[in-house]
């Protein structure tokens, strides 16, 4: 914490307590969605279809949760706060929801809950953070939420892989696991979060201010480009895990990889280079305009998913084909998450943050219905076939530059500015 802290010495005490609350949020929801493709389709039988379609319900959960959210998040009944509350008590019940799956329409019911949460927990968390900070110190608070997300699900991701070898891979303890730390964070907010939006909150801005964000042509227009980043980000997270167990052996370092041996590399090569590096990496791009930096990202994934195509098309150094692709892929990731988020606070009203983070965030929703479908399809077929998303990945970035390239033209000088201004 103190190294975070010299990198970061400005920033608000509720944004280290917002930073504490990401990690705990992603302990427990980040858990989740690494293990159950692995665990229902591996351990359960489930195909990886329905699990894929299970996750897809998932995602469009989180579209109501979004806009739910998004209302609640702007309204003086709620707040910040109280919807970040309710985001807790969703992920408690859909873990143990999952706990008690048996069969698919349980894990659906479970996946519903987990969407729902995560919606809402992402519409208040950022808004809150928004509440907090200035205009050129956004995206460095944004990348330290980024960090403590990155050590959040490395945490959830080697303690579900060490809690299965304990327990003899009952999964059933894995979830329960989960839920008790979505309580942990339920008792963070209650405790030690302030209500951040008491300033901004209006009775006139709450369904209304849905309708106004929706109107806005510049956020749809990014909206639109983020769509492509997120359905990346749920390739990588909920897909590339399946994909190197079942058809890249020697992810494993030796023939016959293990699922503990996946996530150890997922962990350190995805995870821990994303949590290293994001930090520096923002302050190094802040001097740029943040559009500029989101088309760097996208050439950025682009590279890293041919590295995966690569790495299940070429039978020699798979090991470290797949190590270069997880870590181009993590790169990816942290330019990308801060810098988005910044734009759209420079986008946002302060009445209407709520309203426009609910709006934003439905590329999440979207995002991670596309990966996991396609992803879980893909995984059903032969290895022929699930070598090839990652390659259609890289080449649909091209369609990610152009949109980008579209949002840029349509912002007007006095909308906002792009360019981050040195602290």
């Amino acid at each position: 914490m103190s190294v975070l802290s010299s990198l970061f010495p400005s920033a608000n005490p509720q944004v280290w307590l917002q930073a504490m609350g990401r990690s705990l949020c992603q302990v427990g929801s980040g858990l989740l969605f690494f293990y159950i493709p692995i665990v229902f389709v591996n351990q359960v039988g489930f195909s990886a279809a329905a699990v894929g379609f299970s996750l897809g319900l998932s995602s469009l959960a989180g579209v109501i949760g979004h806009f739910i959210g998004g209302v609640m998040v702007d309204s003086p009944r709620f707040g910040r706060k109280g919807t970040l509350s309710c985001s807790a008590a969703l992920g408690m019940l859909a873990a143990f929801i999952l706990a008690a799956t048996g069969d698919l329409p349980i894990l659906v019911a479970g996946s519903v809950c987990l969407g729902l949460s995560v919606g809402f927990y992402w519409t208040a968390a950022d808004a809150a953070v928004m509440d907090v900070t200035r205009s050129n110190e956004r995206h460095q608070a944004f990348a330290l939420l980024s960090v403590a997300e990155n050590l959040g699900v490395g945490v959830g991701v080697l303690g579900g892989g060490l809690l299965l070898t304990l327990v003899h891979q009952n999964y059933k303890t894995l979830f329960l696991a989960s839920g008790l730390v979505f309580f942990a964070f339920l008792l963070l907010i209650q405790t030690r979060l302030t209500e951040t939006g008491h300033h901004h909150v209006t009775h006139d801005h709450t369904v209304k201010g849905l309708w106004l964000a929706l109107k806005d042509r510049s956020l749809i227009v990014f909206v639109l480009a983020n769509v492509l980043f997120t359905t990346y980000i749920a390739l990588v997270t909920s897909t590339i895990p399946l994909y190197f167990t079942n058809f890249v052996p020697a992810m494993g370092a030796n023939p016959g990889a293990s699922l503990a041996s996946t996530a150890n590399l997922f962990t350190w090569c995805y995870i821990g280079v994303g949590a290293l590096l994001q930090l520096p990496i923002a302050r190094l791009l802040g001097a740029f305009t943040k559009v500029k930096v989101l088309m760097l990202a996208m050439l950025v994934w682009a590279v890293g998913f041919a590295l995966v195509w690569v790495t299940g098309t070429i039978t020699h150094f798979q090991f470290i084909w797949g190590i270069a692709a997880l870590c181009m892929l993590s790169i990816a990731t942290i330019v990308y998450k801060p810098f988005a988020a910044a734009i759209v606070s420079e986008l946002a009203p302060p009445s209407l943050r709520g309203a426009y983070v609910a709006v934003s965030s439905q590329c999440w929703a979207i995002g991670y219905f596309i990966g996991p479908m396609i992803g879980g399809w893909a995984m059903d077929q032969t290895a022929e076939i699930a070598n090839k998303p990652w390659l259609i990945a890289a080449l649909s970035t091209v369609v990610g530059l152009m949109i980008l390239h579209l949002f840029n033209h349509s912002l007007g000088s006095h909308r906002m500015a792009l360019v981050t201004e040195k602290p």
